[in-house]
């Protein structure tokens, strides 16, 4: 998720690691154990430092799995370095334009709405933890753990989203040519209609896209099928 939002929450994606993969987590400029940047927060920074994460592994190329904000960031890195990258796994987000974000942020507020209708989160939350409802298919799901060790920096995703602005990317996304897994929640609250857009999108892309039922916008909700999909994408063997 994020911007802004530390990495945390991905603990169990360590459960792809083996013989064949090395999974490896940061947190992003401003977040986490990340410092918080002087030099600013634009699109091409994220990337860099993902290209830096990538030079400090030595890998030569890599699969890359981006959970909404850090989809476009994967996404990005895909247009910018495509001979660096293996595959894209891409859940929740990935938008190529600003538009598309416009239209989820719409869903996303009418959700929230109505969870605050229905008490379930406050008319004014004070912390991050009060928002998660919205982005579950059931608002009372109790997440694991490693969600509440996750920590938030608002400031970073206010400068972020300001920096971002109005956005366009479609066309370098697509040229993209590489294998692609898109993965959505059938109730994510930023709605079906912006994946389809998204997946609309990548024309040259060899895509499989996926809607999961019973599932918003964190697969902690759905792991189950979460990992199936991801393990079967990358001809991994399934978990004992």
């Amino acid at each position: 998720m994020g911007p802004g939002l530390s990495s945390h929450y991905m603990a169990s994606l360590e459960q792809l690691a083996g013989e064949r993969f090395a999974v490896v987590t940061y947190d992003q400029r401003g977040t986490g154990r990340s410092t918080e940047s002087s030099s600013g927060y634009e699109l091409h920074k994220y990337v860099a430092d993902l290209e830096a994460v990538r030079q400090s592994m030595g890998a030569e190329r890599v699969h890359l799995l981006g959970h909404c904000w850090g989809g476009l960031v994967a996404v990005h890195y895909a247009t910018m370095h495509p001979d660096r990258v293996h595959s894209l796994v891409l859940w929740g987000g990935a938008w190529p334009s600003s538009g598309i974000v416009a239209t989820g942020q719409q869903n996303l507020a009418r959700r929230r709405a109505a969870l605050q209708q229905e008490s379930i989160i406050p008319a004014r939350p004070t912390a991050f933890e009060q928002i998660l409802p919205v982005f579950l298919f059931d608002p009372r799901f109790e997440l694991p753990d490693e969600f509440g060790q996750s920590q938030y920096n608002p400031r970073v995703e206010r400068e972020t989203k300001s920096t971002l602005g109005e956005y366009d990317i479609t066309a370098d996304v697509a040229r993209l040519n590489h294998p692609v897994l898109l993965l959505w929640g059938e109730d994510d609250p930023f709605g079906l209609e912006t994946a389809e857009a998204t997946r609309n999108v990548f024309s040259a892309a060899q895509l499989e896209f996926i809607v999961i039922e019973e599932c918003g916008h964190l697969w902690q909700e759905c792991p189950d099928d979460f990992f199936g999909q991801v393990r079967a994408f990358l001809d991994l063997p399934p978990a004992p």
